[in-house]
């Protein structure tokens, strides 16, 4: 059955792509259009490739320092918290740059996922794997979820980061000392036979709300999409961005992660070629 336009639905099996895997989403070459920032969409490549799908990389965002960069490796040396507090990708990265710079002081990290967590994996920095991860990788699960006892926290965040994850933990008395040490801009530098490419794709996929609003202007408005077109996104908040924004055909993983993301994707494609 098809995804009523203008709704959100969940796709909630994480083997979903094996049980649609003799269907047409398999028997025909789709398109997917993936836009992170450079650098950050081979793993979501690599699903696409084991499904055979064709990747199209188009990054519609991309991070800049924020405004608290330069404060964050003397907080690591001052402040002594009990919980650094990462809850991205790129936040785990920018704290990586800064934690260095502070002579690579000891610290207890606490991420919001595994995505976070794999920075330090990447680097083998195993003095940083964190403590903890909680068990859904959101802001609500991790705020309610952290160890006690009440102590202090650092959180190096992004500028657009909502507060529900310091107000959680304020609630429980932690006391928190938010950074903002970098930013995610729009990235709408692209060329036209690009932006052609992306819109006559089977499926688009977003990563955060900046991405889809950098999607509506450089498409110049929701219209020109296909009404089959396919909007695949990592988590709840991006998908919550799509339809405030008039996207329709959404999809997401009942937890934020790769392979759930890819998951969406395919029974995206499933219900929408029907």
């Amino acid at each position: 059955m098809a995804t009523p336009l203008g709704h959100t639905l969940r796709a909630r099996n994480p083997h979903m792509h094996r049980l649609v895997s003799n269907t047409s989403v398999s028997a025909i070459r789709r398109t997917v259009v993936l836009t992170r920032e450079r650098g950050k969409n081979e793993k979501l490549r690599r699903e696409a490739e084991k499904r055979g799908w064709n990747a199209v990389e188009m990054p519609l965002v991309k991070a800049v320092d924020g405004p608290d960069v330069r404060r964050l490796p003397n907080a690591l040396l001052e402040m002594k918290a009990d919980w650094v507090v990462l809850t991205s990708p790129e936040a785990a990265t920018v704290f990586l740059n800064g934690w260095r710079e502070a002579g690579e002081p000891d610290v207890r990290v606490a991420a919001v996922g595994q995505g976070t967590a794999e920075i330090f994996e990447q680097q083998e920095e195993k003095r940083l794997v964190p403590a903890f991860v909680p068990s859904v990788a959101n802001a609500k699960h991790f705020s309610a979820e952290l160890p006690g006892p009440a102590g202090t926290v650092l959180y190096p965040a992004s500028v657009k980061a909502r507060t529900e994850l310091e107000d959680g933990l304020h609630a429980r008395g932690f006391a928190v000392e938010r950074l903002n040490t970098y930013n995610t801009v729009t990235d709408v530098s692209h060329s036209k036979e690009l932006v052609d490419t992306a819109l006559a794709a089977d499926a688009v996929t977003f990563a955060s709300p900046s991405a889809v609003k950098a999607w509506v202007e450089i498409i110049q408005g929701v219209s020109r999409m296909s009404p089959t077109q396919v909007v695949a996104c990592i988590g709840e908040t991006s998908a919550k961005a799509c339809k405030k924004l008039g996207l329709k055909n959404v999809y997401f993983p009942e937890e934020p992660g790769v392979a759930g993301w890819a998951n969406s994707i395919e029974e995206g494609l499933r219900q929408c070629t029907q």
